[in-house]
């Protein structure tokens, strides 16, 4: 996580909002539980879970790479307020092009889209990290075709739902 995105958050979301994490890991799920009131945290790796918060929501990776579609739907909380995109890595089936062996995020928008809130932020981490950002770049490019307002700030981009 850059300085710019904590400044971001810090800026823009208060400790009131509720930030669905999916991804969870030291260094950003460490600084959310410290700013915010209430959080979660979606993440498959045990050794990341019940770190910082209680709100954690631990679920398996499909035999893609993905997290569970029925199990994270089950699991998802309703009062989150904005989410931050973080993970999973790995996956070899999302709706665009495969290529093996890359950081791989865009299978958000195919296991989880579906279920998912449509009228809060997404703000999508590393869409910039040597070469390994072209799925990153592809959610953005998914979420501005489903009416998402999406500003590169850097290292992370953040959409917002033009209709709330």
């Amino acid at each position: 996580m850059s300085q710019a995105f904590i400044t971001y958050i810090k800026e823009n979301y208060s400790e009131e909002e509720i930030p669905l994490e999916i991804g969870a890991g030291y260094e950003s799920t460490k600084y959310f539980s410290e700013h915010f009131k209430k959080m979660y945290s979606v993440e498959d790796k045990s050794k990341f879970c019940n770190l910082y918060h209680s709100n954690y929501i631990q679920v398996d990776l499909d035999a893609n790479g993905w997290y569970n579609s029925e199990d994270l739907k089950q699991a998802l909380p309703t009062d989150y307020t904005f989410i931050v995109l973080d993970g999973p890595l790995g996956g070899f089936d999302p709706p665009f092009k495969k290529q093996e062996g890359k950081i791989f995020r865009s299978g958000f928008v195919k296991v989880s889209w579906d279920y998912i809130k449509k009228d809060v932020d997404i703000i999508v981490d590393d869409i910039i990290r040597n070469g390994y950002d072209w799925y990153e770049l592809e959610v953005v490019a998914f979420l501005k075709n489903e009416n998402y307002s999406c500003v590169d700030k850097g290292t992370f981009c953040v959409c917002s739902p033009l209709t709330k």
